[in-house]
């Protein structure tokens, strides 16, 4: 999805001026979820990420019966399907309107897919300005897409010349403190290619590899199959090996996860870094 450079820049100019940013936790926006809403929202997603044929029509008519109970996630789910025509005739005219319901509810997502929409012209009226300002708004939230989106725009997006690390990185952390598994892919991402962070690199593709991003388990373990992957780290077939046999664990089930995984699995020392330690943000050599 393209960010309209024009009308963001229009909002946010590039400038001399201090970087005043604040991260704000997205879960102080999200209400609360009913326990009954939880468990047909969690049928819905274990039916749709499990391989092979998926039954579709069951699989949307379960993110109806949560999002008529007020499930978010459920309610941001069912938006994608009404849009894409998944287990339902596609209609956007329904997505635009369970997706007003999350604005309604202030829920951050709800203002990052109201970005999109406008940038799409998906069925709504508004400028390029307003596809920025409900960006910004998602951001402003904690919302981890908007987040990404924003990091990407500074650290990448804009000619060499114009691009702003500082910003990026805080935008990309920001994401990471979120929880989302994506988040930390694209955050160790940009500590392993812009910030040279190795360690701290390989704590979020480990941390990405717990909340299900298959690749990053893929990245983190041929780190350090051979040594090779640009990190300097040495080669650690014990260490490689572990997490590699955890790959099929996750493939089977999409679903599977490791919330201590770096706890189970401390990543080795790099040889000239150390190790990162996430209570003190510093690389720590051995004692």
């Amino acid at each position: 999805m393209r960010l309209v450079l024009a009308a963001f820049l229009a909002l946010c100019p590039l400038s001399v001026m201090a970087f005043d940013f604040t991260c704000a936790r997205q879960a102080d926006y999200l209400p609360e979820v009913d326990p009954e809403a939880q468990e047909l929202f969690m049928q819905a997603r274990r039916g749709e990420v499990k391989r092979g044929k998926k039954d579709h029509a069951n699989i949307t008519g379960l993110y109806e019966l949560a999002a008529d109970k007020g499930h978010w996630k459920a309610m941001h789910n069912l938006f994608l399907r009404y849009l894409k025509g998944k287990g339902t005739p596609r209609d956007s005219a329904k997505a635009i309107k369970l997706n007003q319901k999350l604005v309604d509810m202030n829920v951050p997502i709800g203002y990052y897919n109201m970005a999109v929409l406008l940038e799409k012209g998906h069925g709504v009226m508004g400028s390029e300005k307003d596809s920025a300002q409900y960006l910004l708004k998602a951001a402003s939230m904690g919302e981890p897409n908007a987040l990404i989106r924003l990091g990407n725009f500074y650290g990448f997006h804009l000619p060499l010349e114009e691009q702003q690390d500082d910003k990026a990185a805080a935008y990309f952390e920001c994401a990471a403190k979120q929880g989302s598994a994506k988040a930390y892919n694209e955050y160790a991402d940009w500590l392993h290619i812009a910030d040279d962070n190795f360690p701290k690199s390989a704590y979020y593709y480990l941390l990405a590899f717990w909340g299900g991003h298959y690749g990053s388990g893929v990245v983190i373990s041929g780190v350090f199959e051979d040594g090779s992957g640009g990190m300097g780290y040495e080669a650690n077939e014990k260490y490689s090996s572990q997490l590699s046999d955890l790959l099929p664990l996750f493939r089977k089930e999409p679903l599977y996860r490791i919330p201590n995984i770096a706890e189970l699995y401390p990543l080795p020392y790099h040889p000239t870094m150390g190790r990162y330690n996430p209570e003190t943000d510093q690389n720590e050599m051995p004692e």
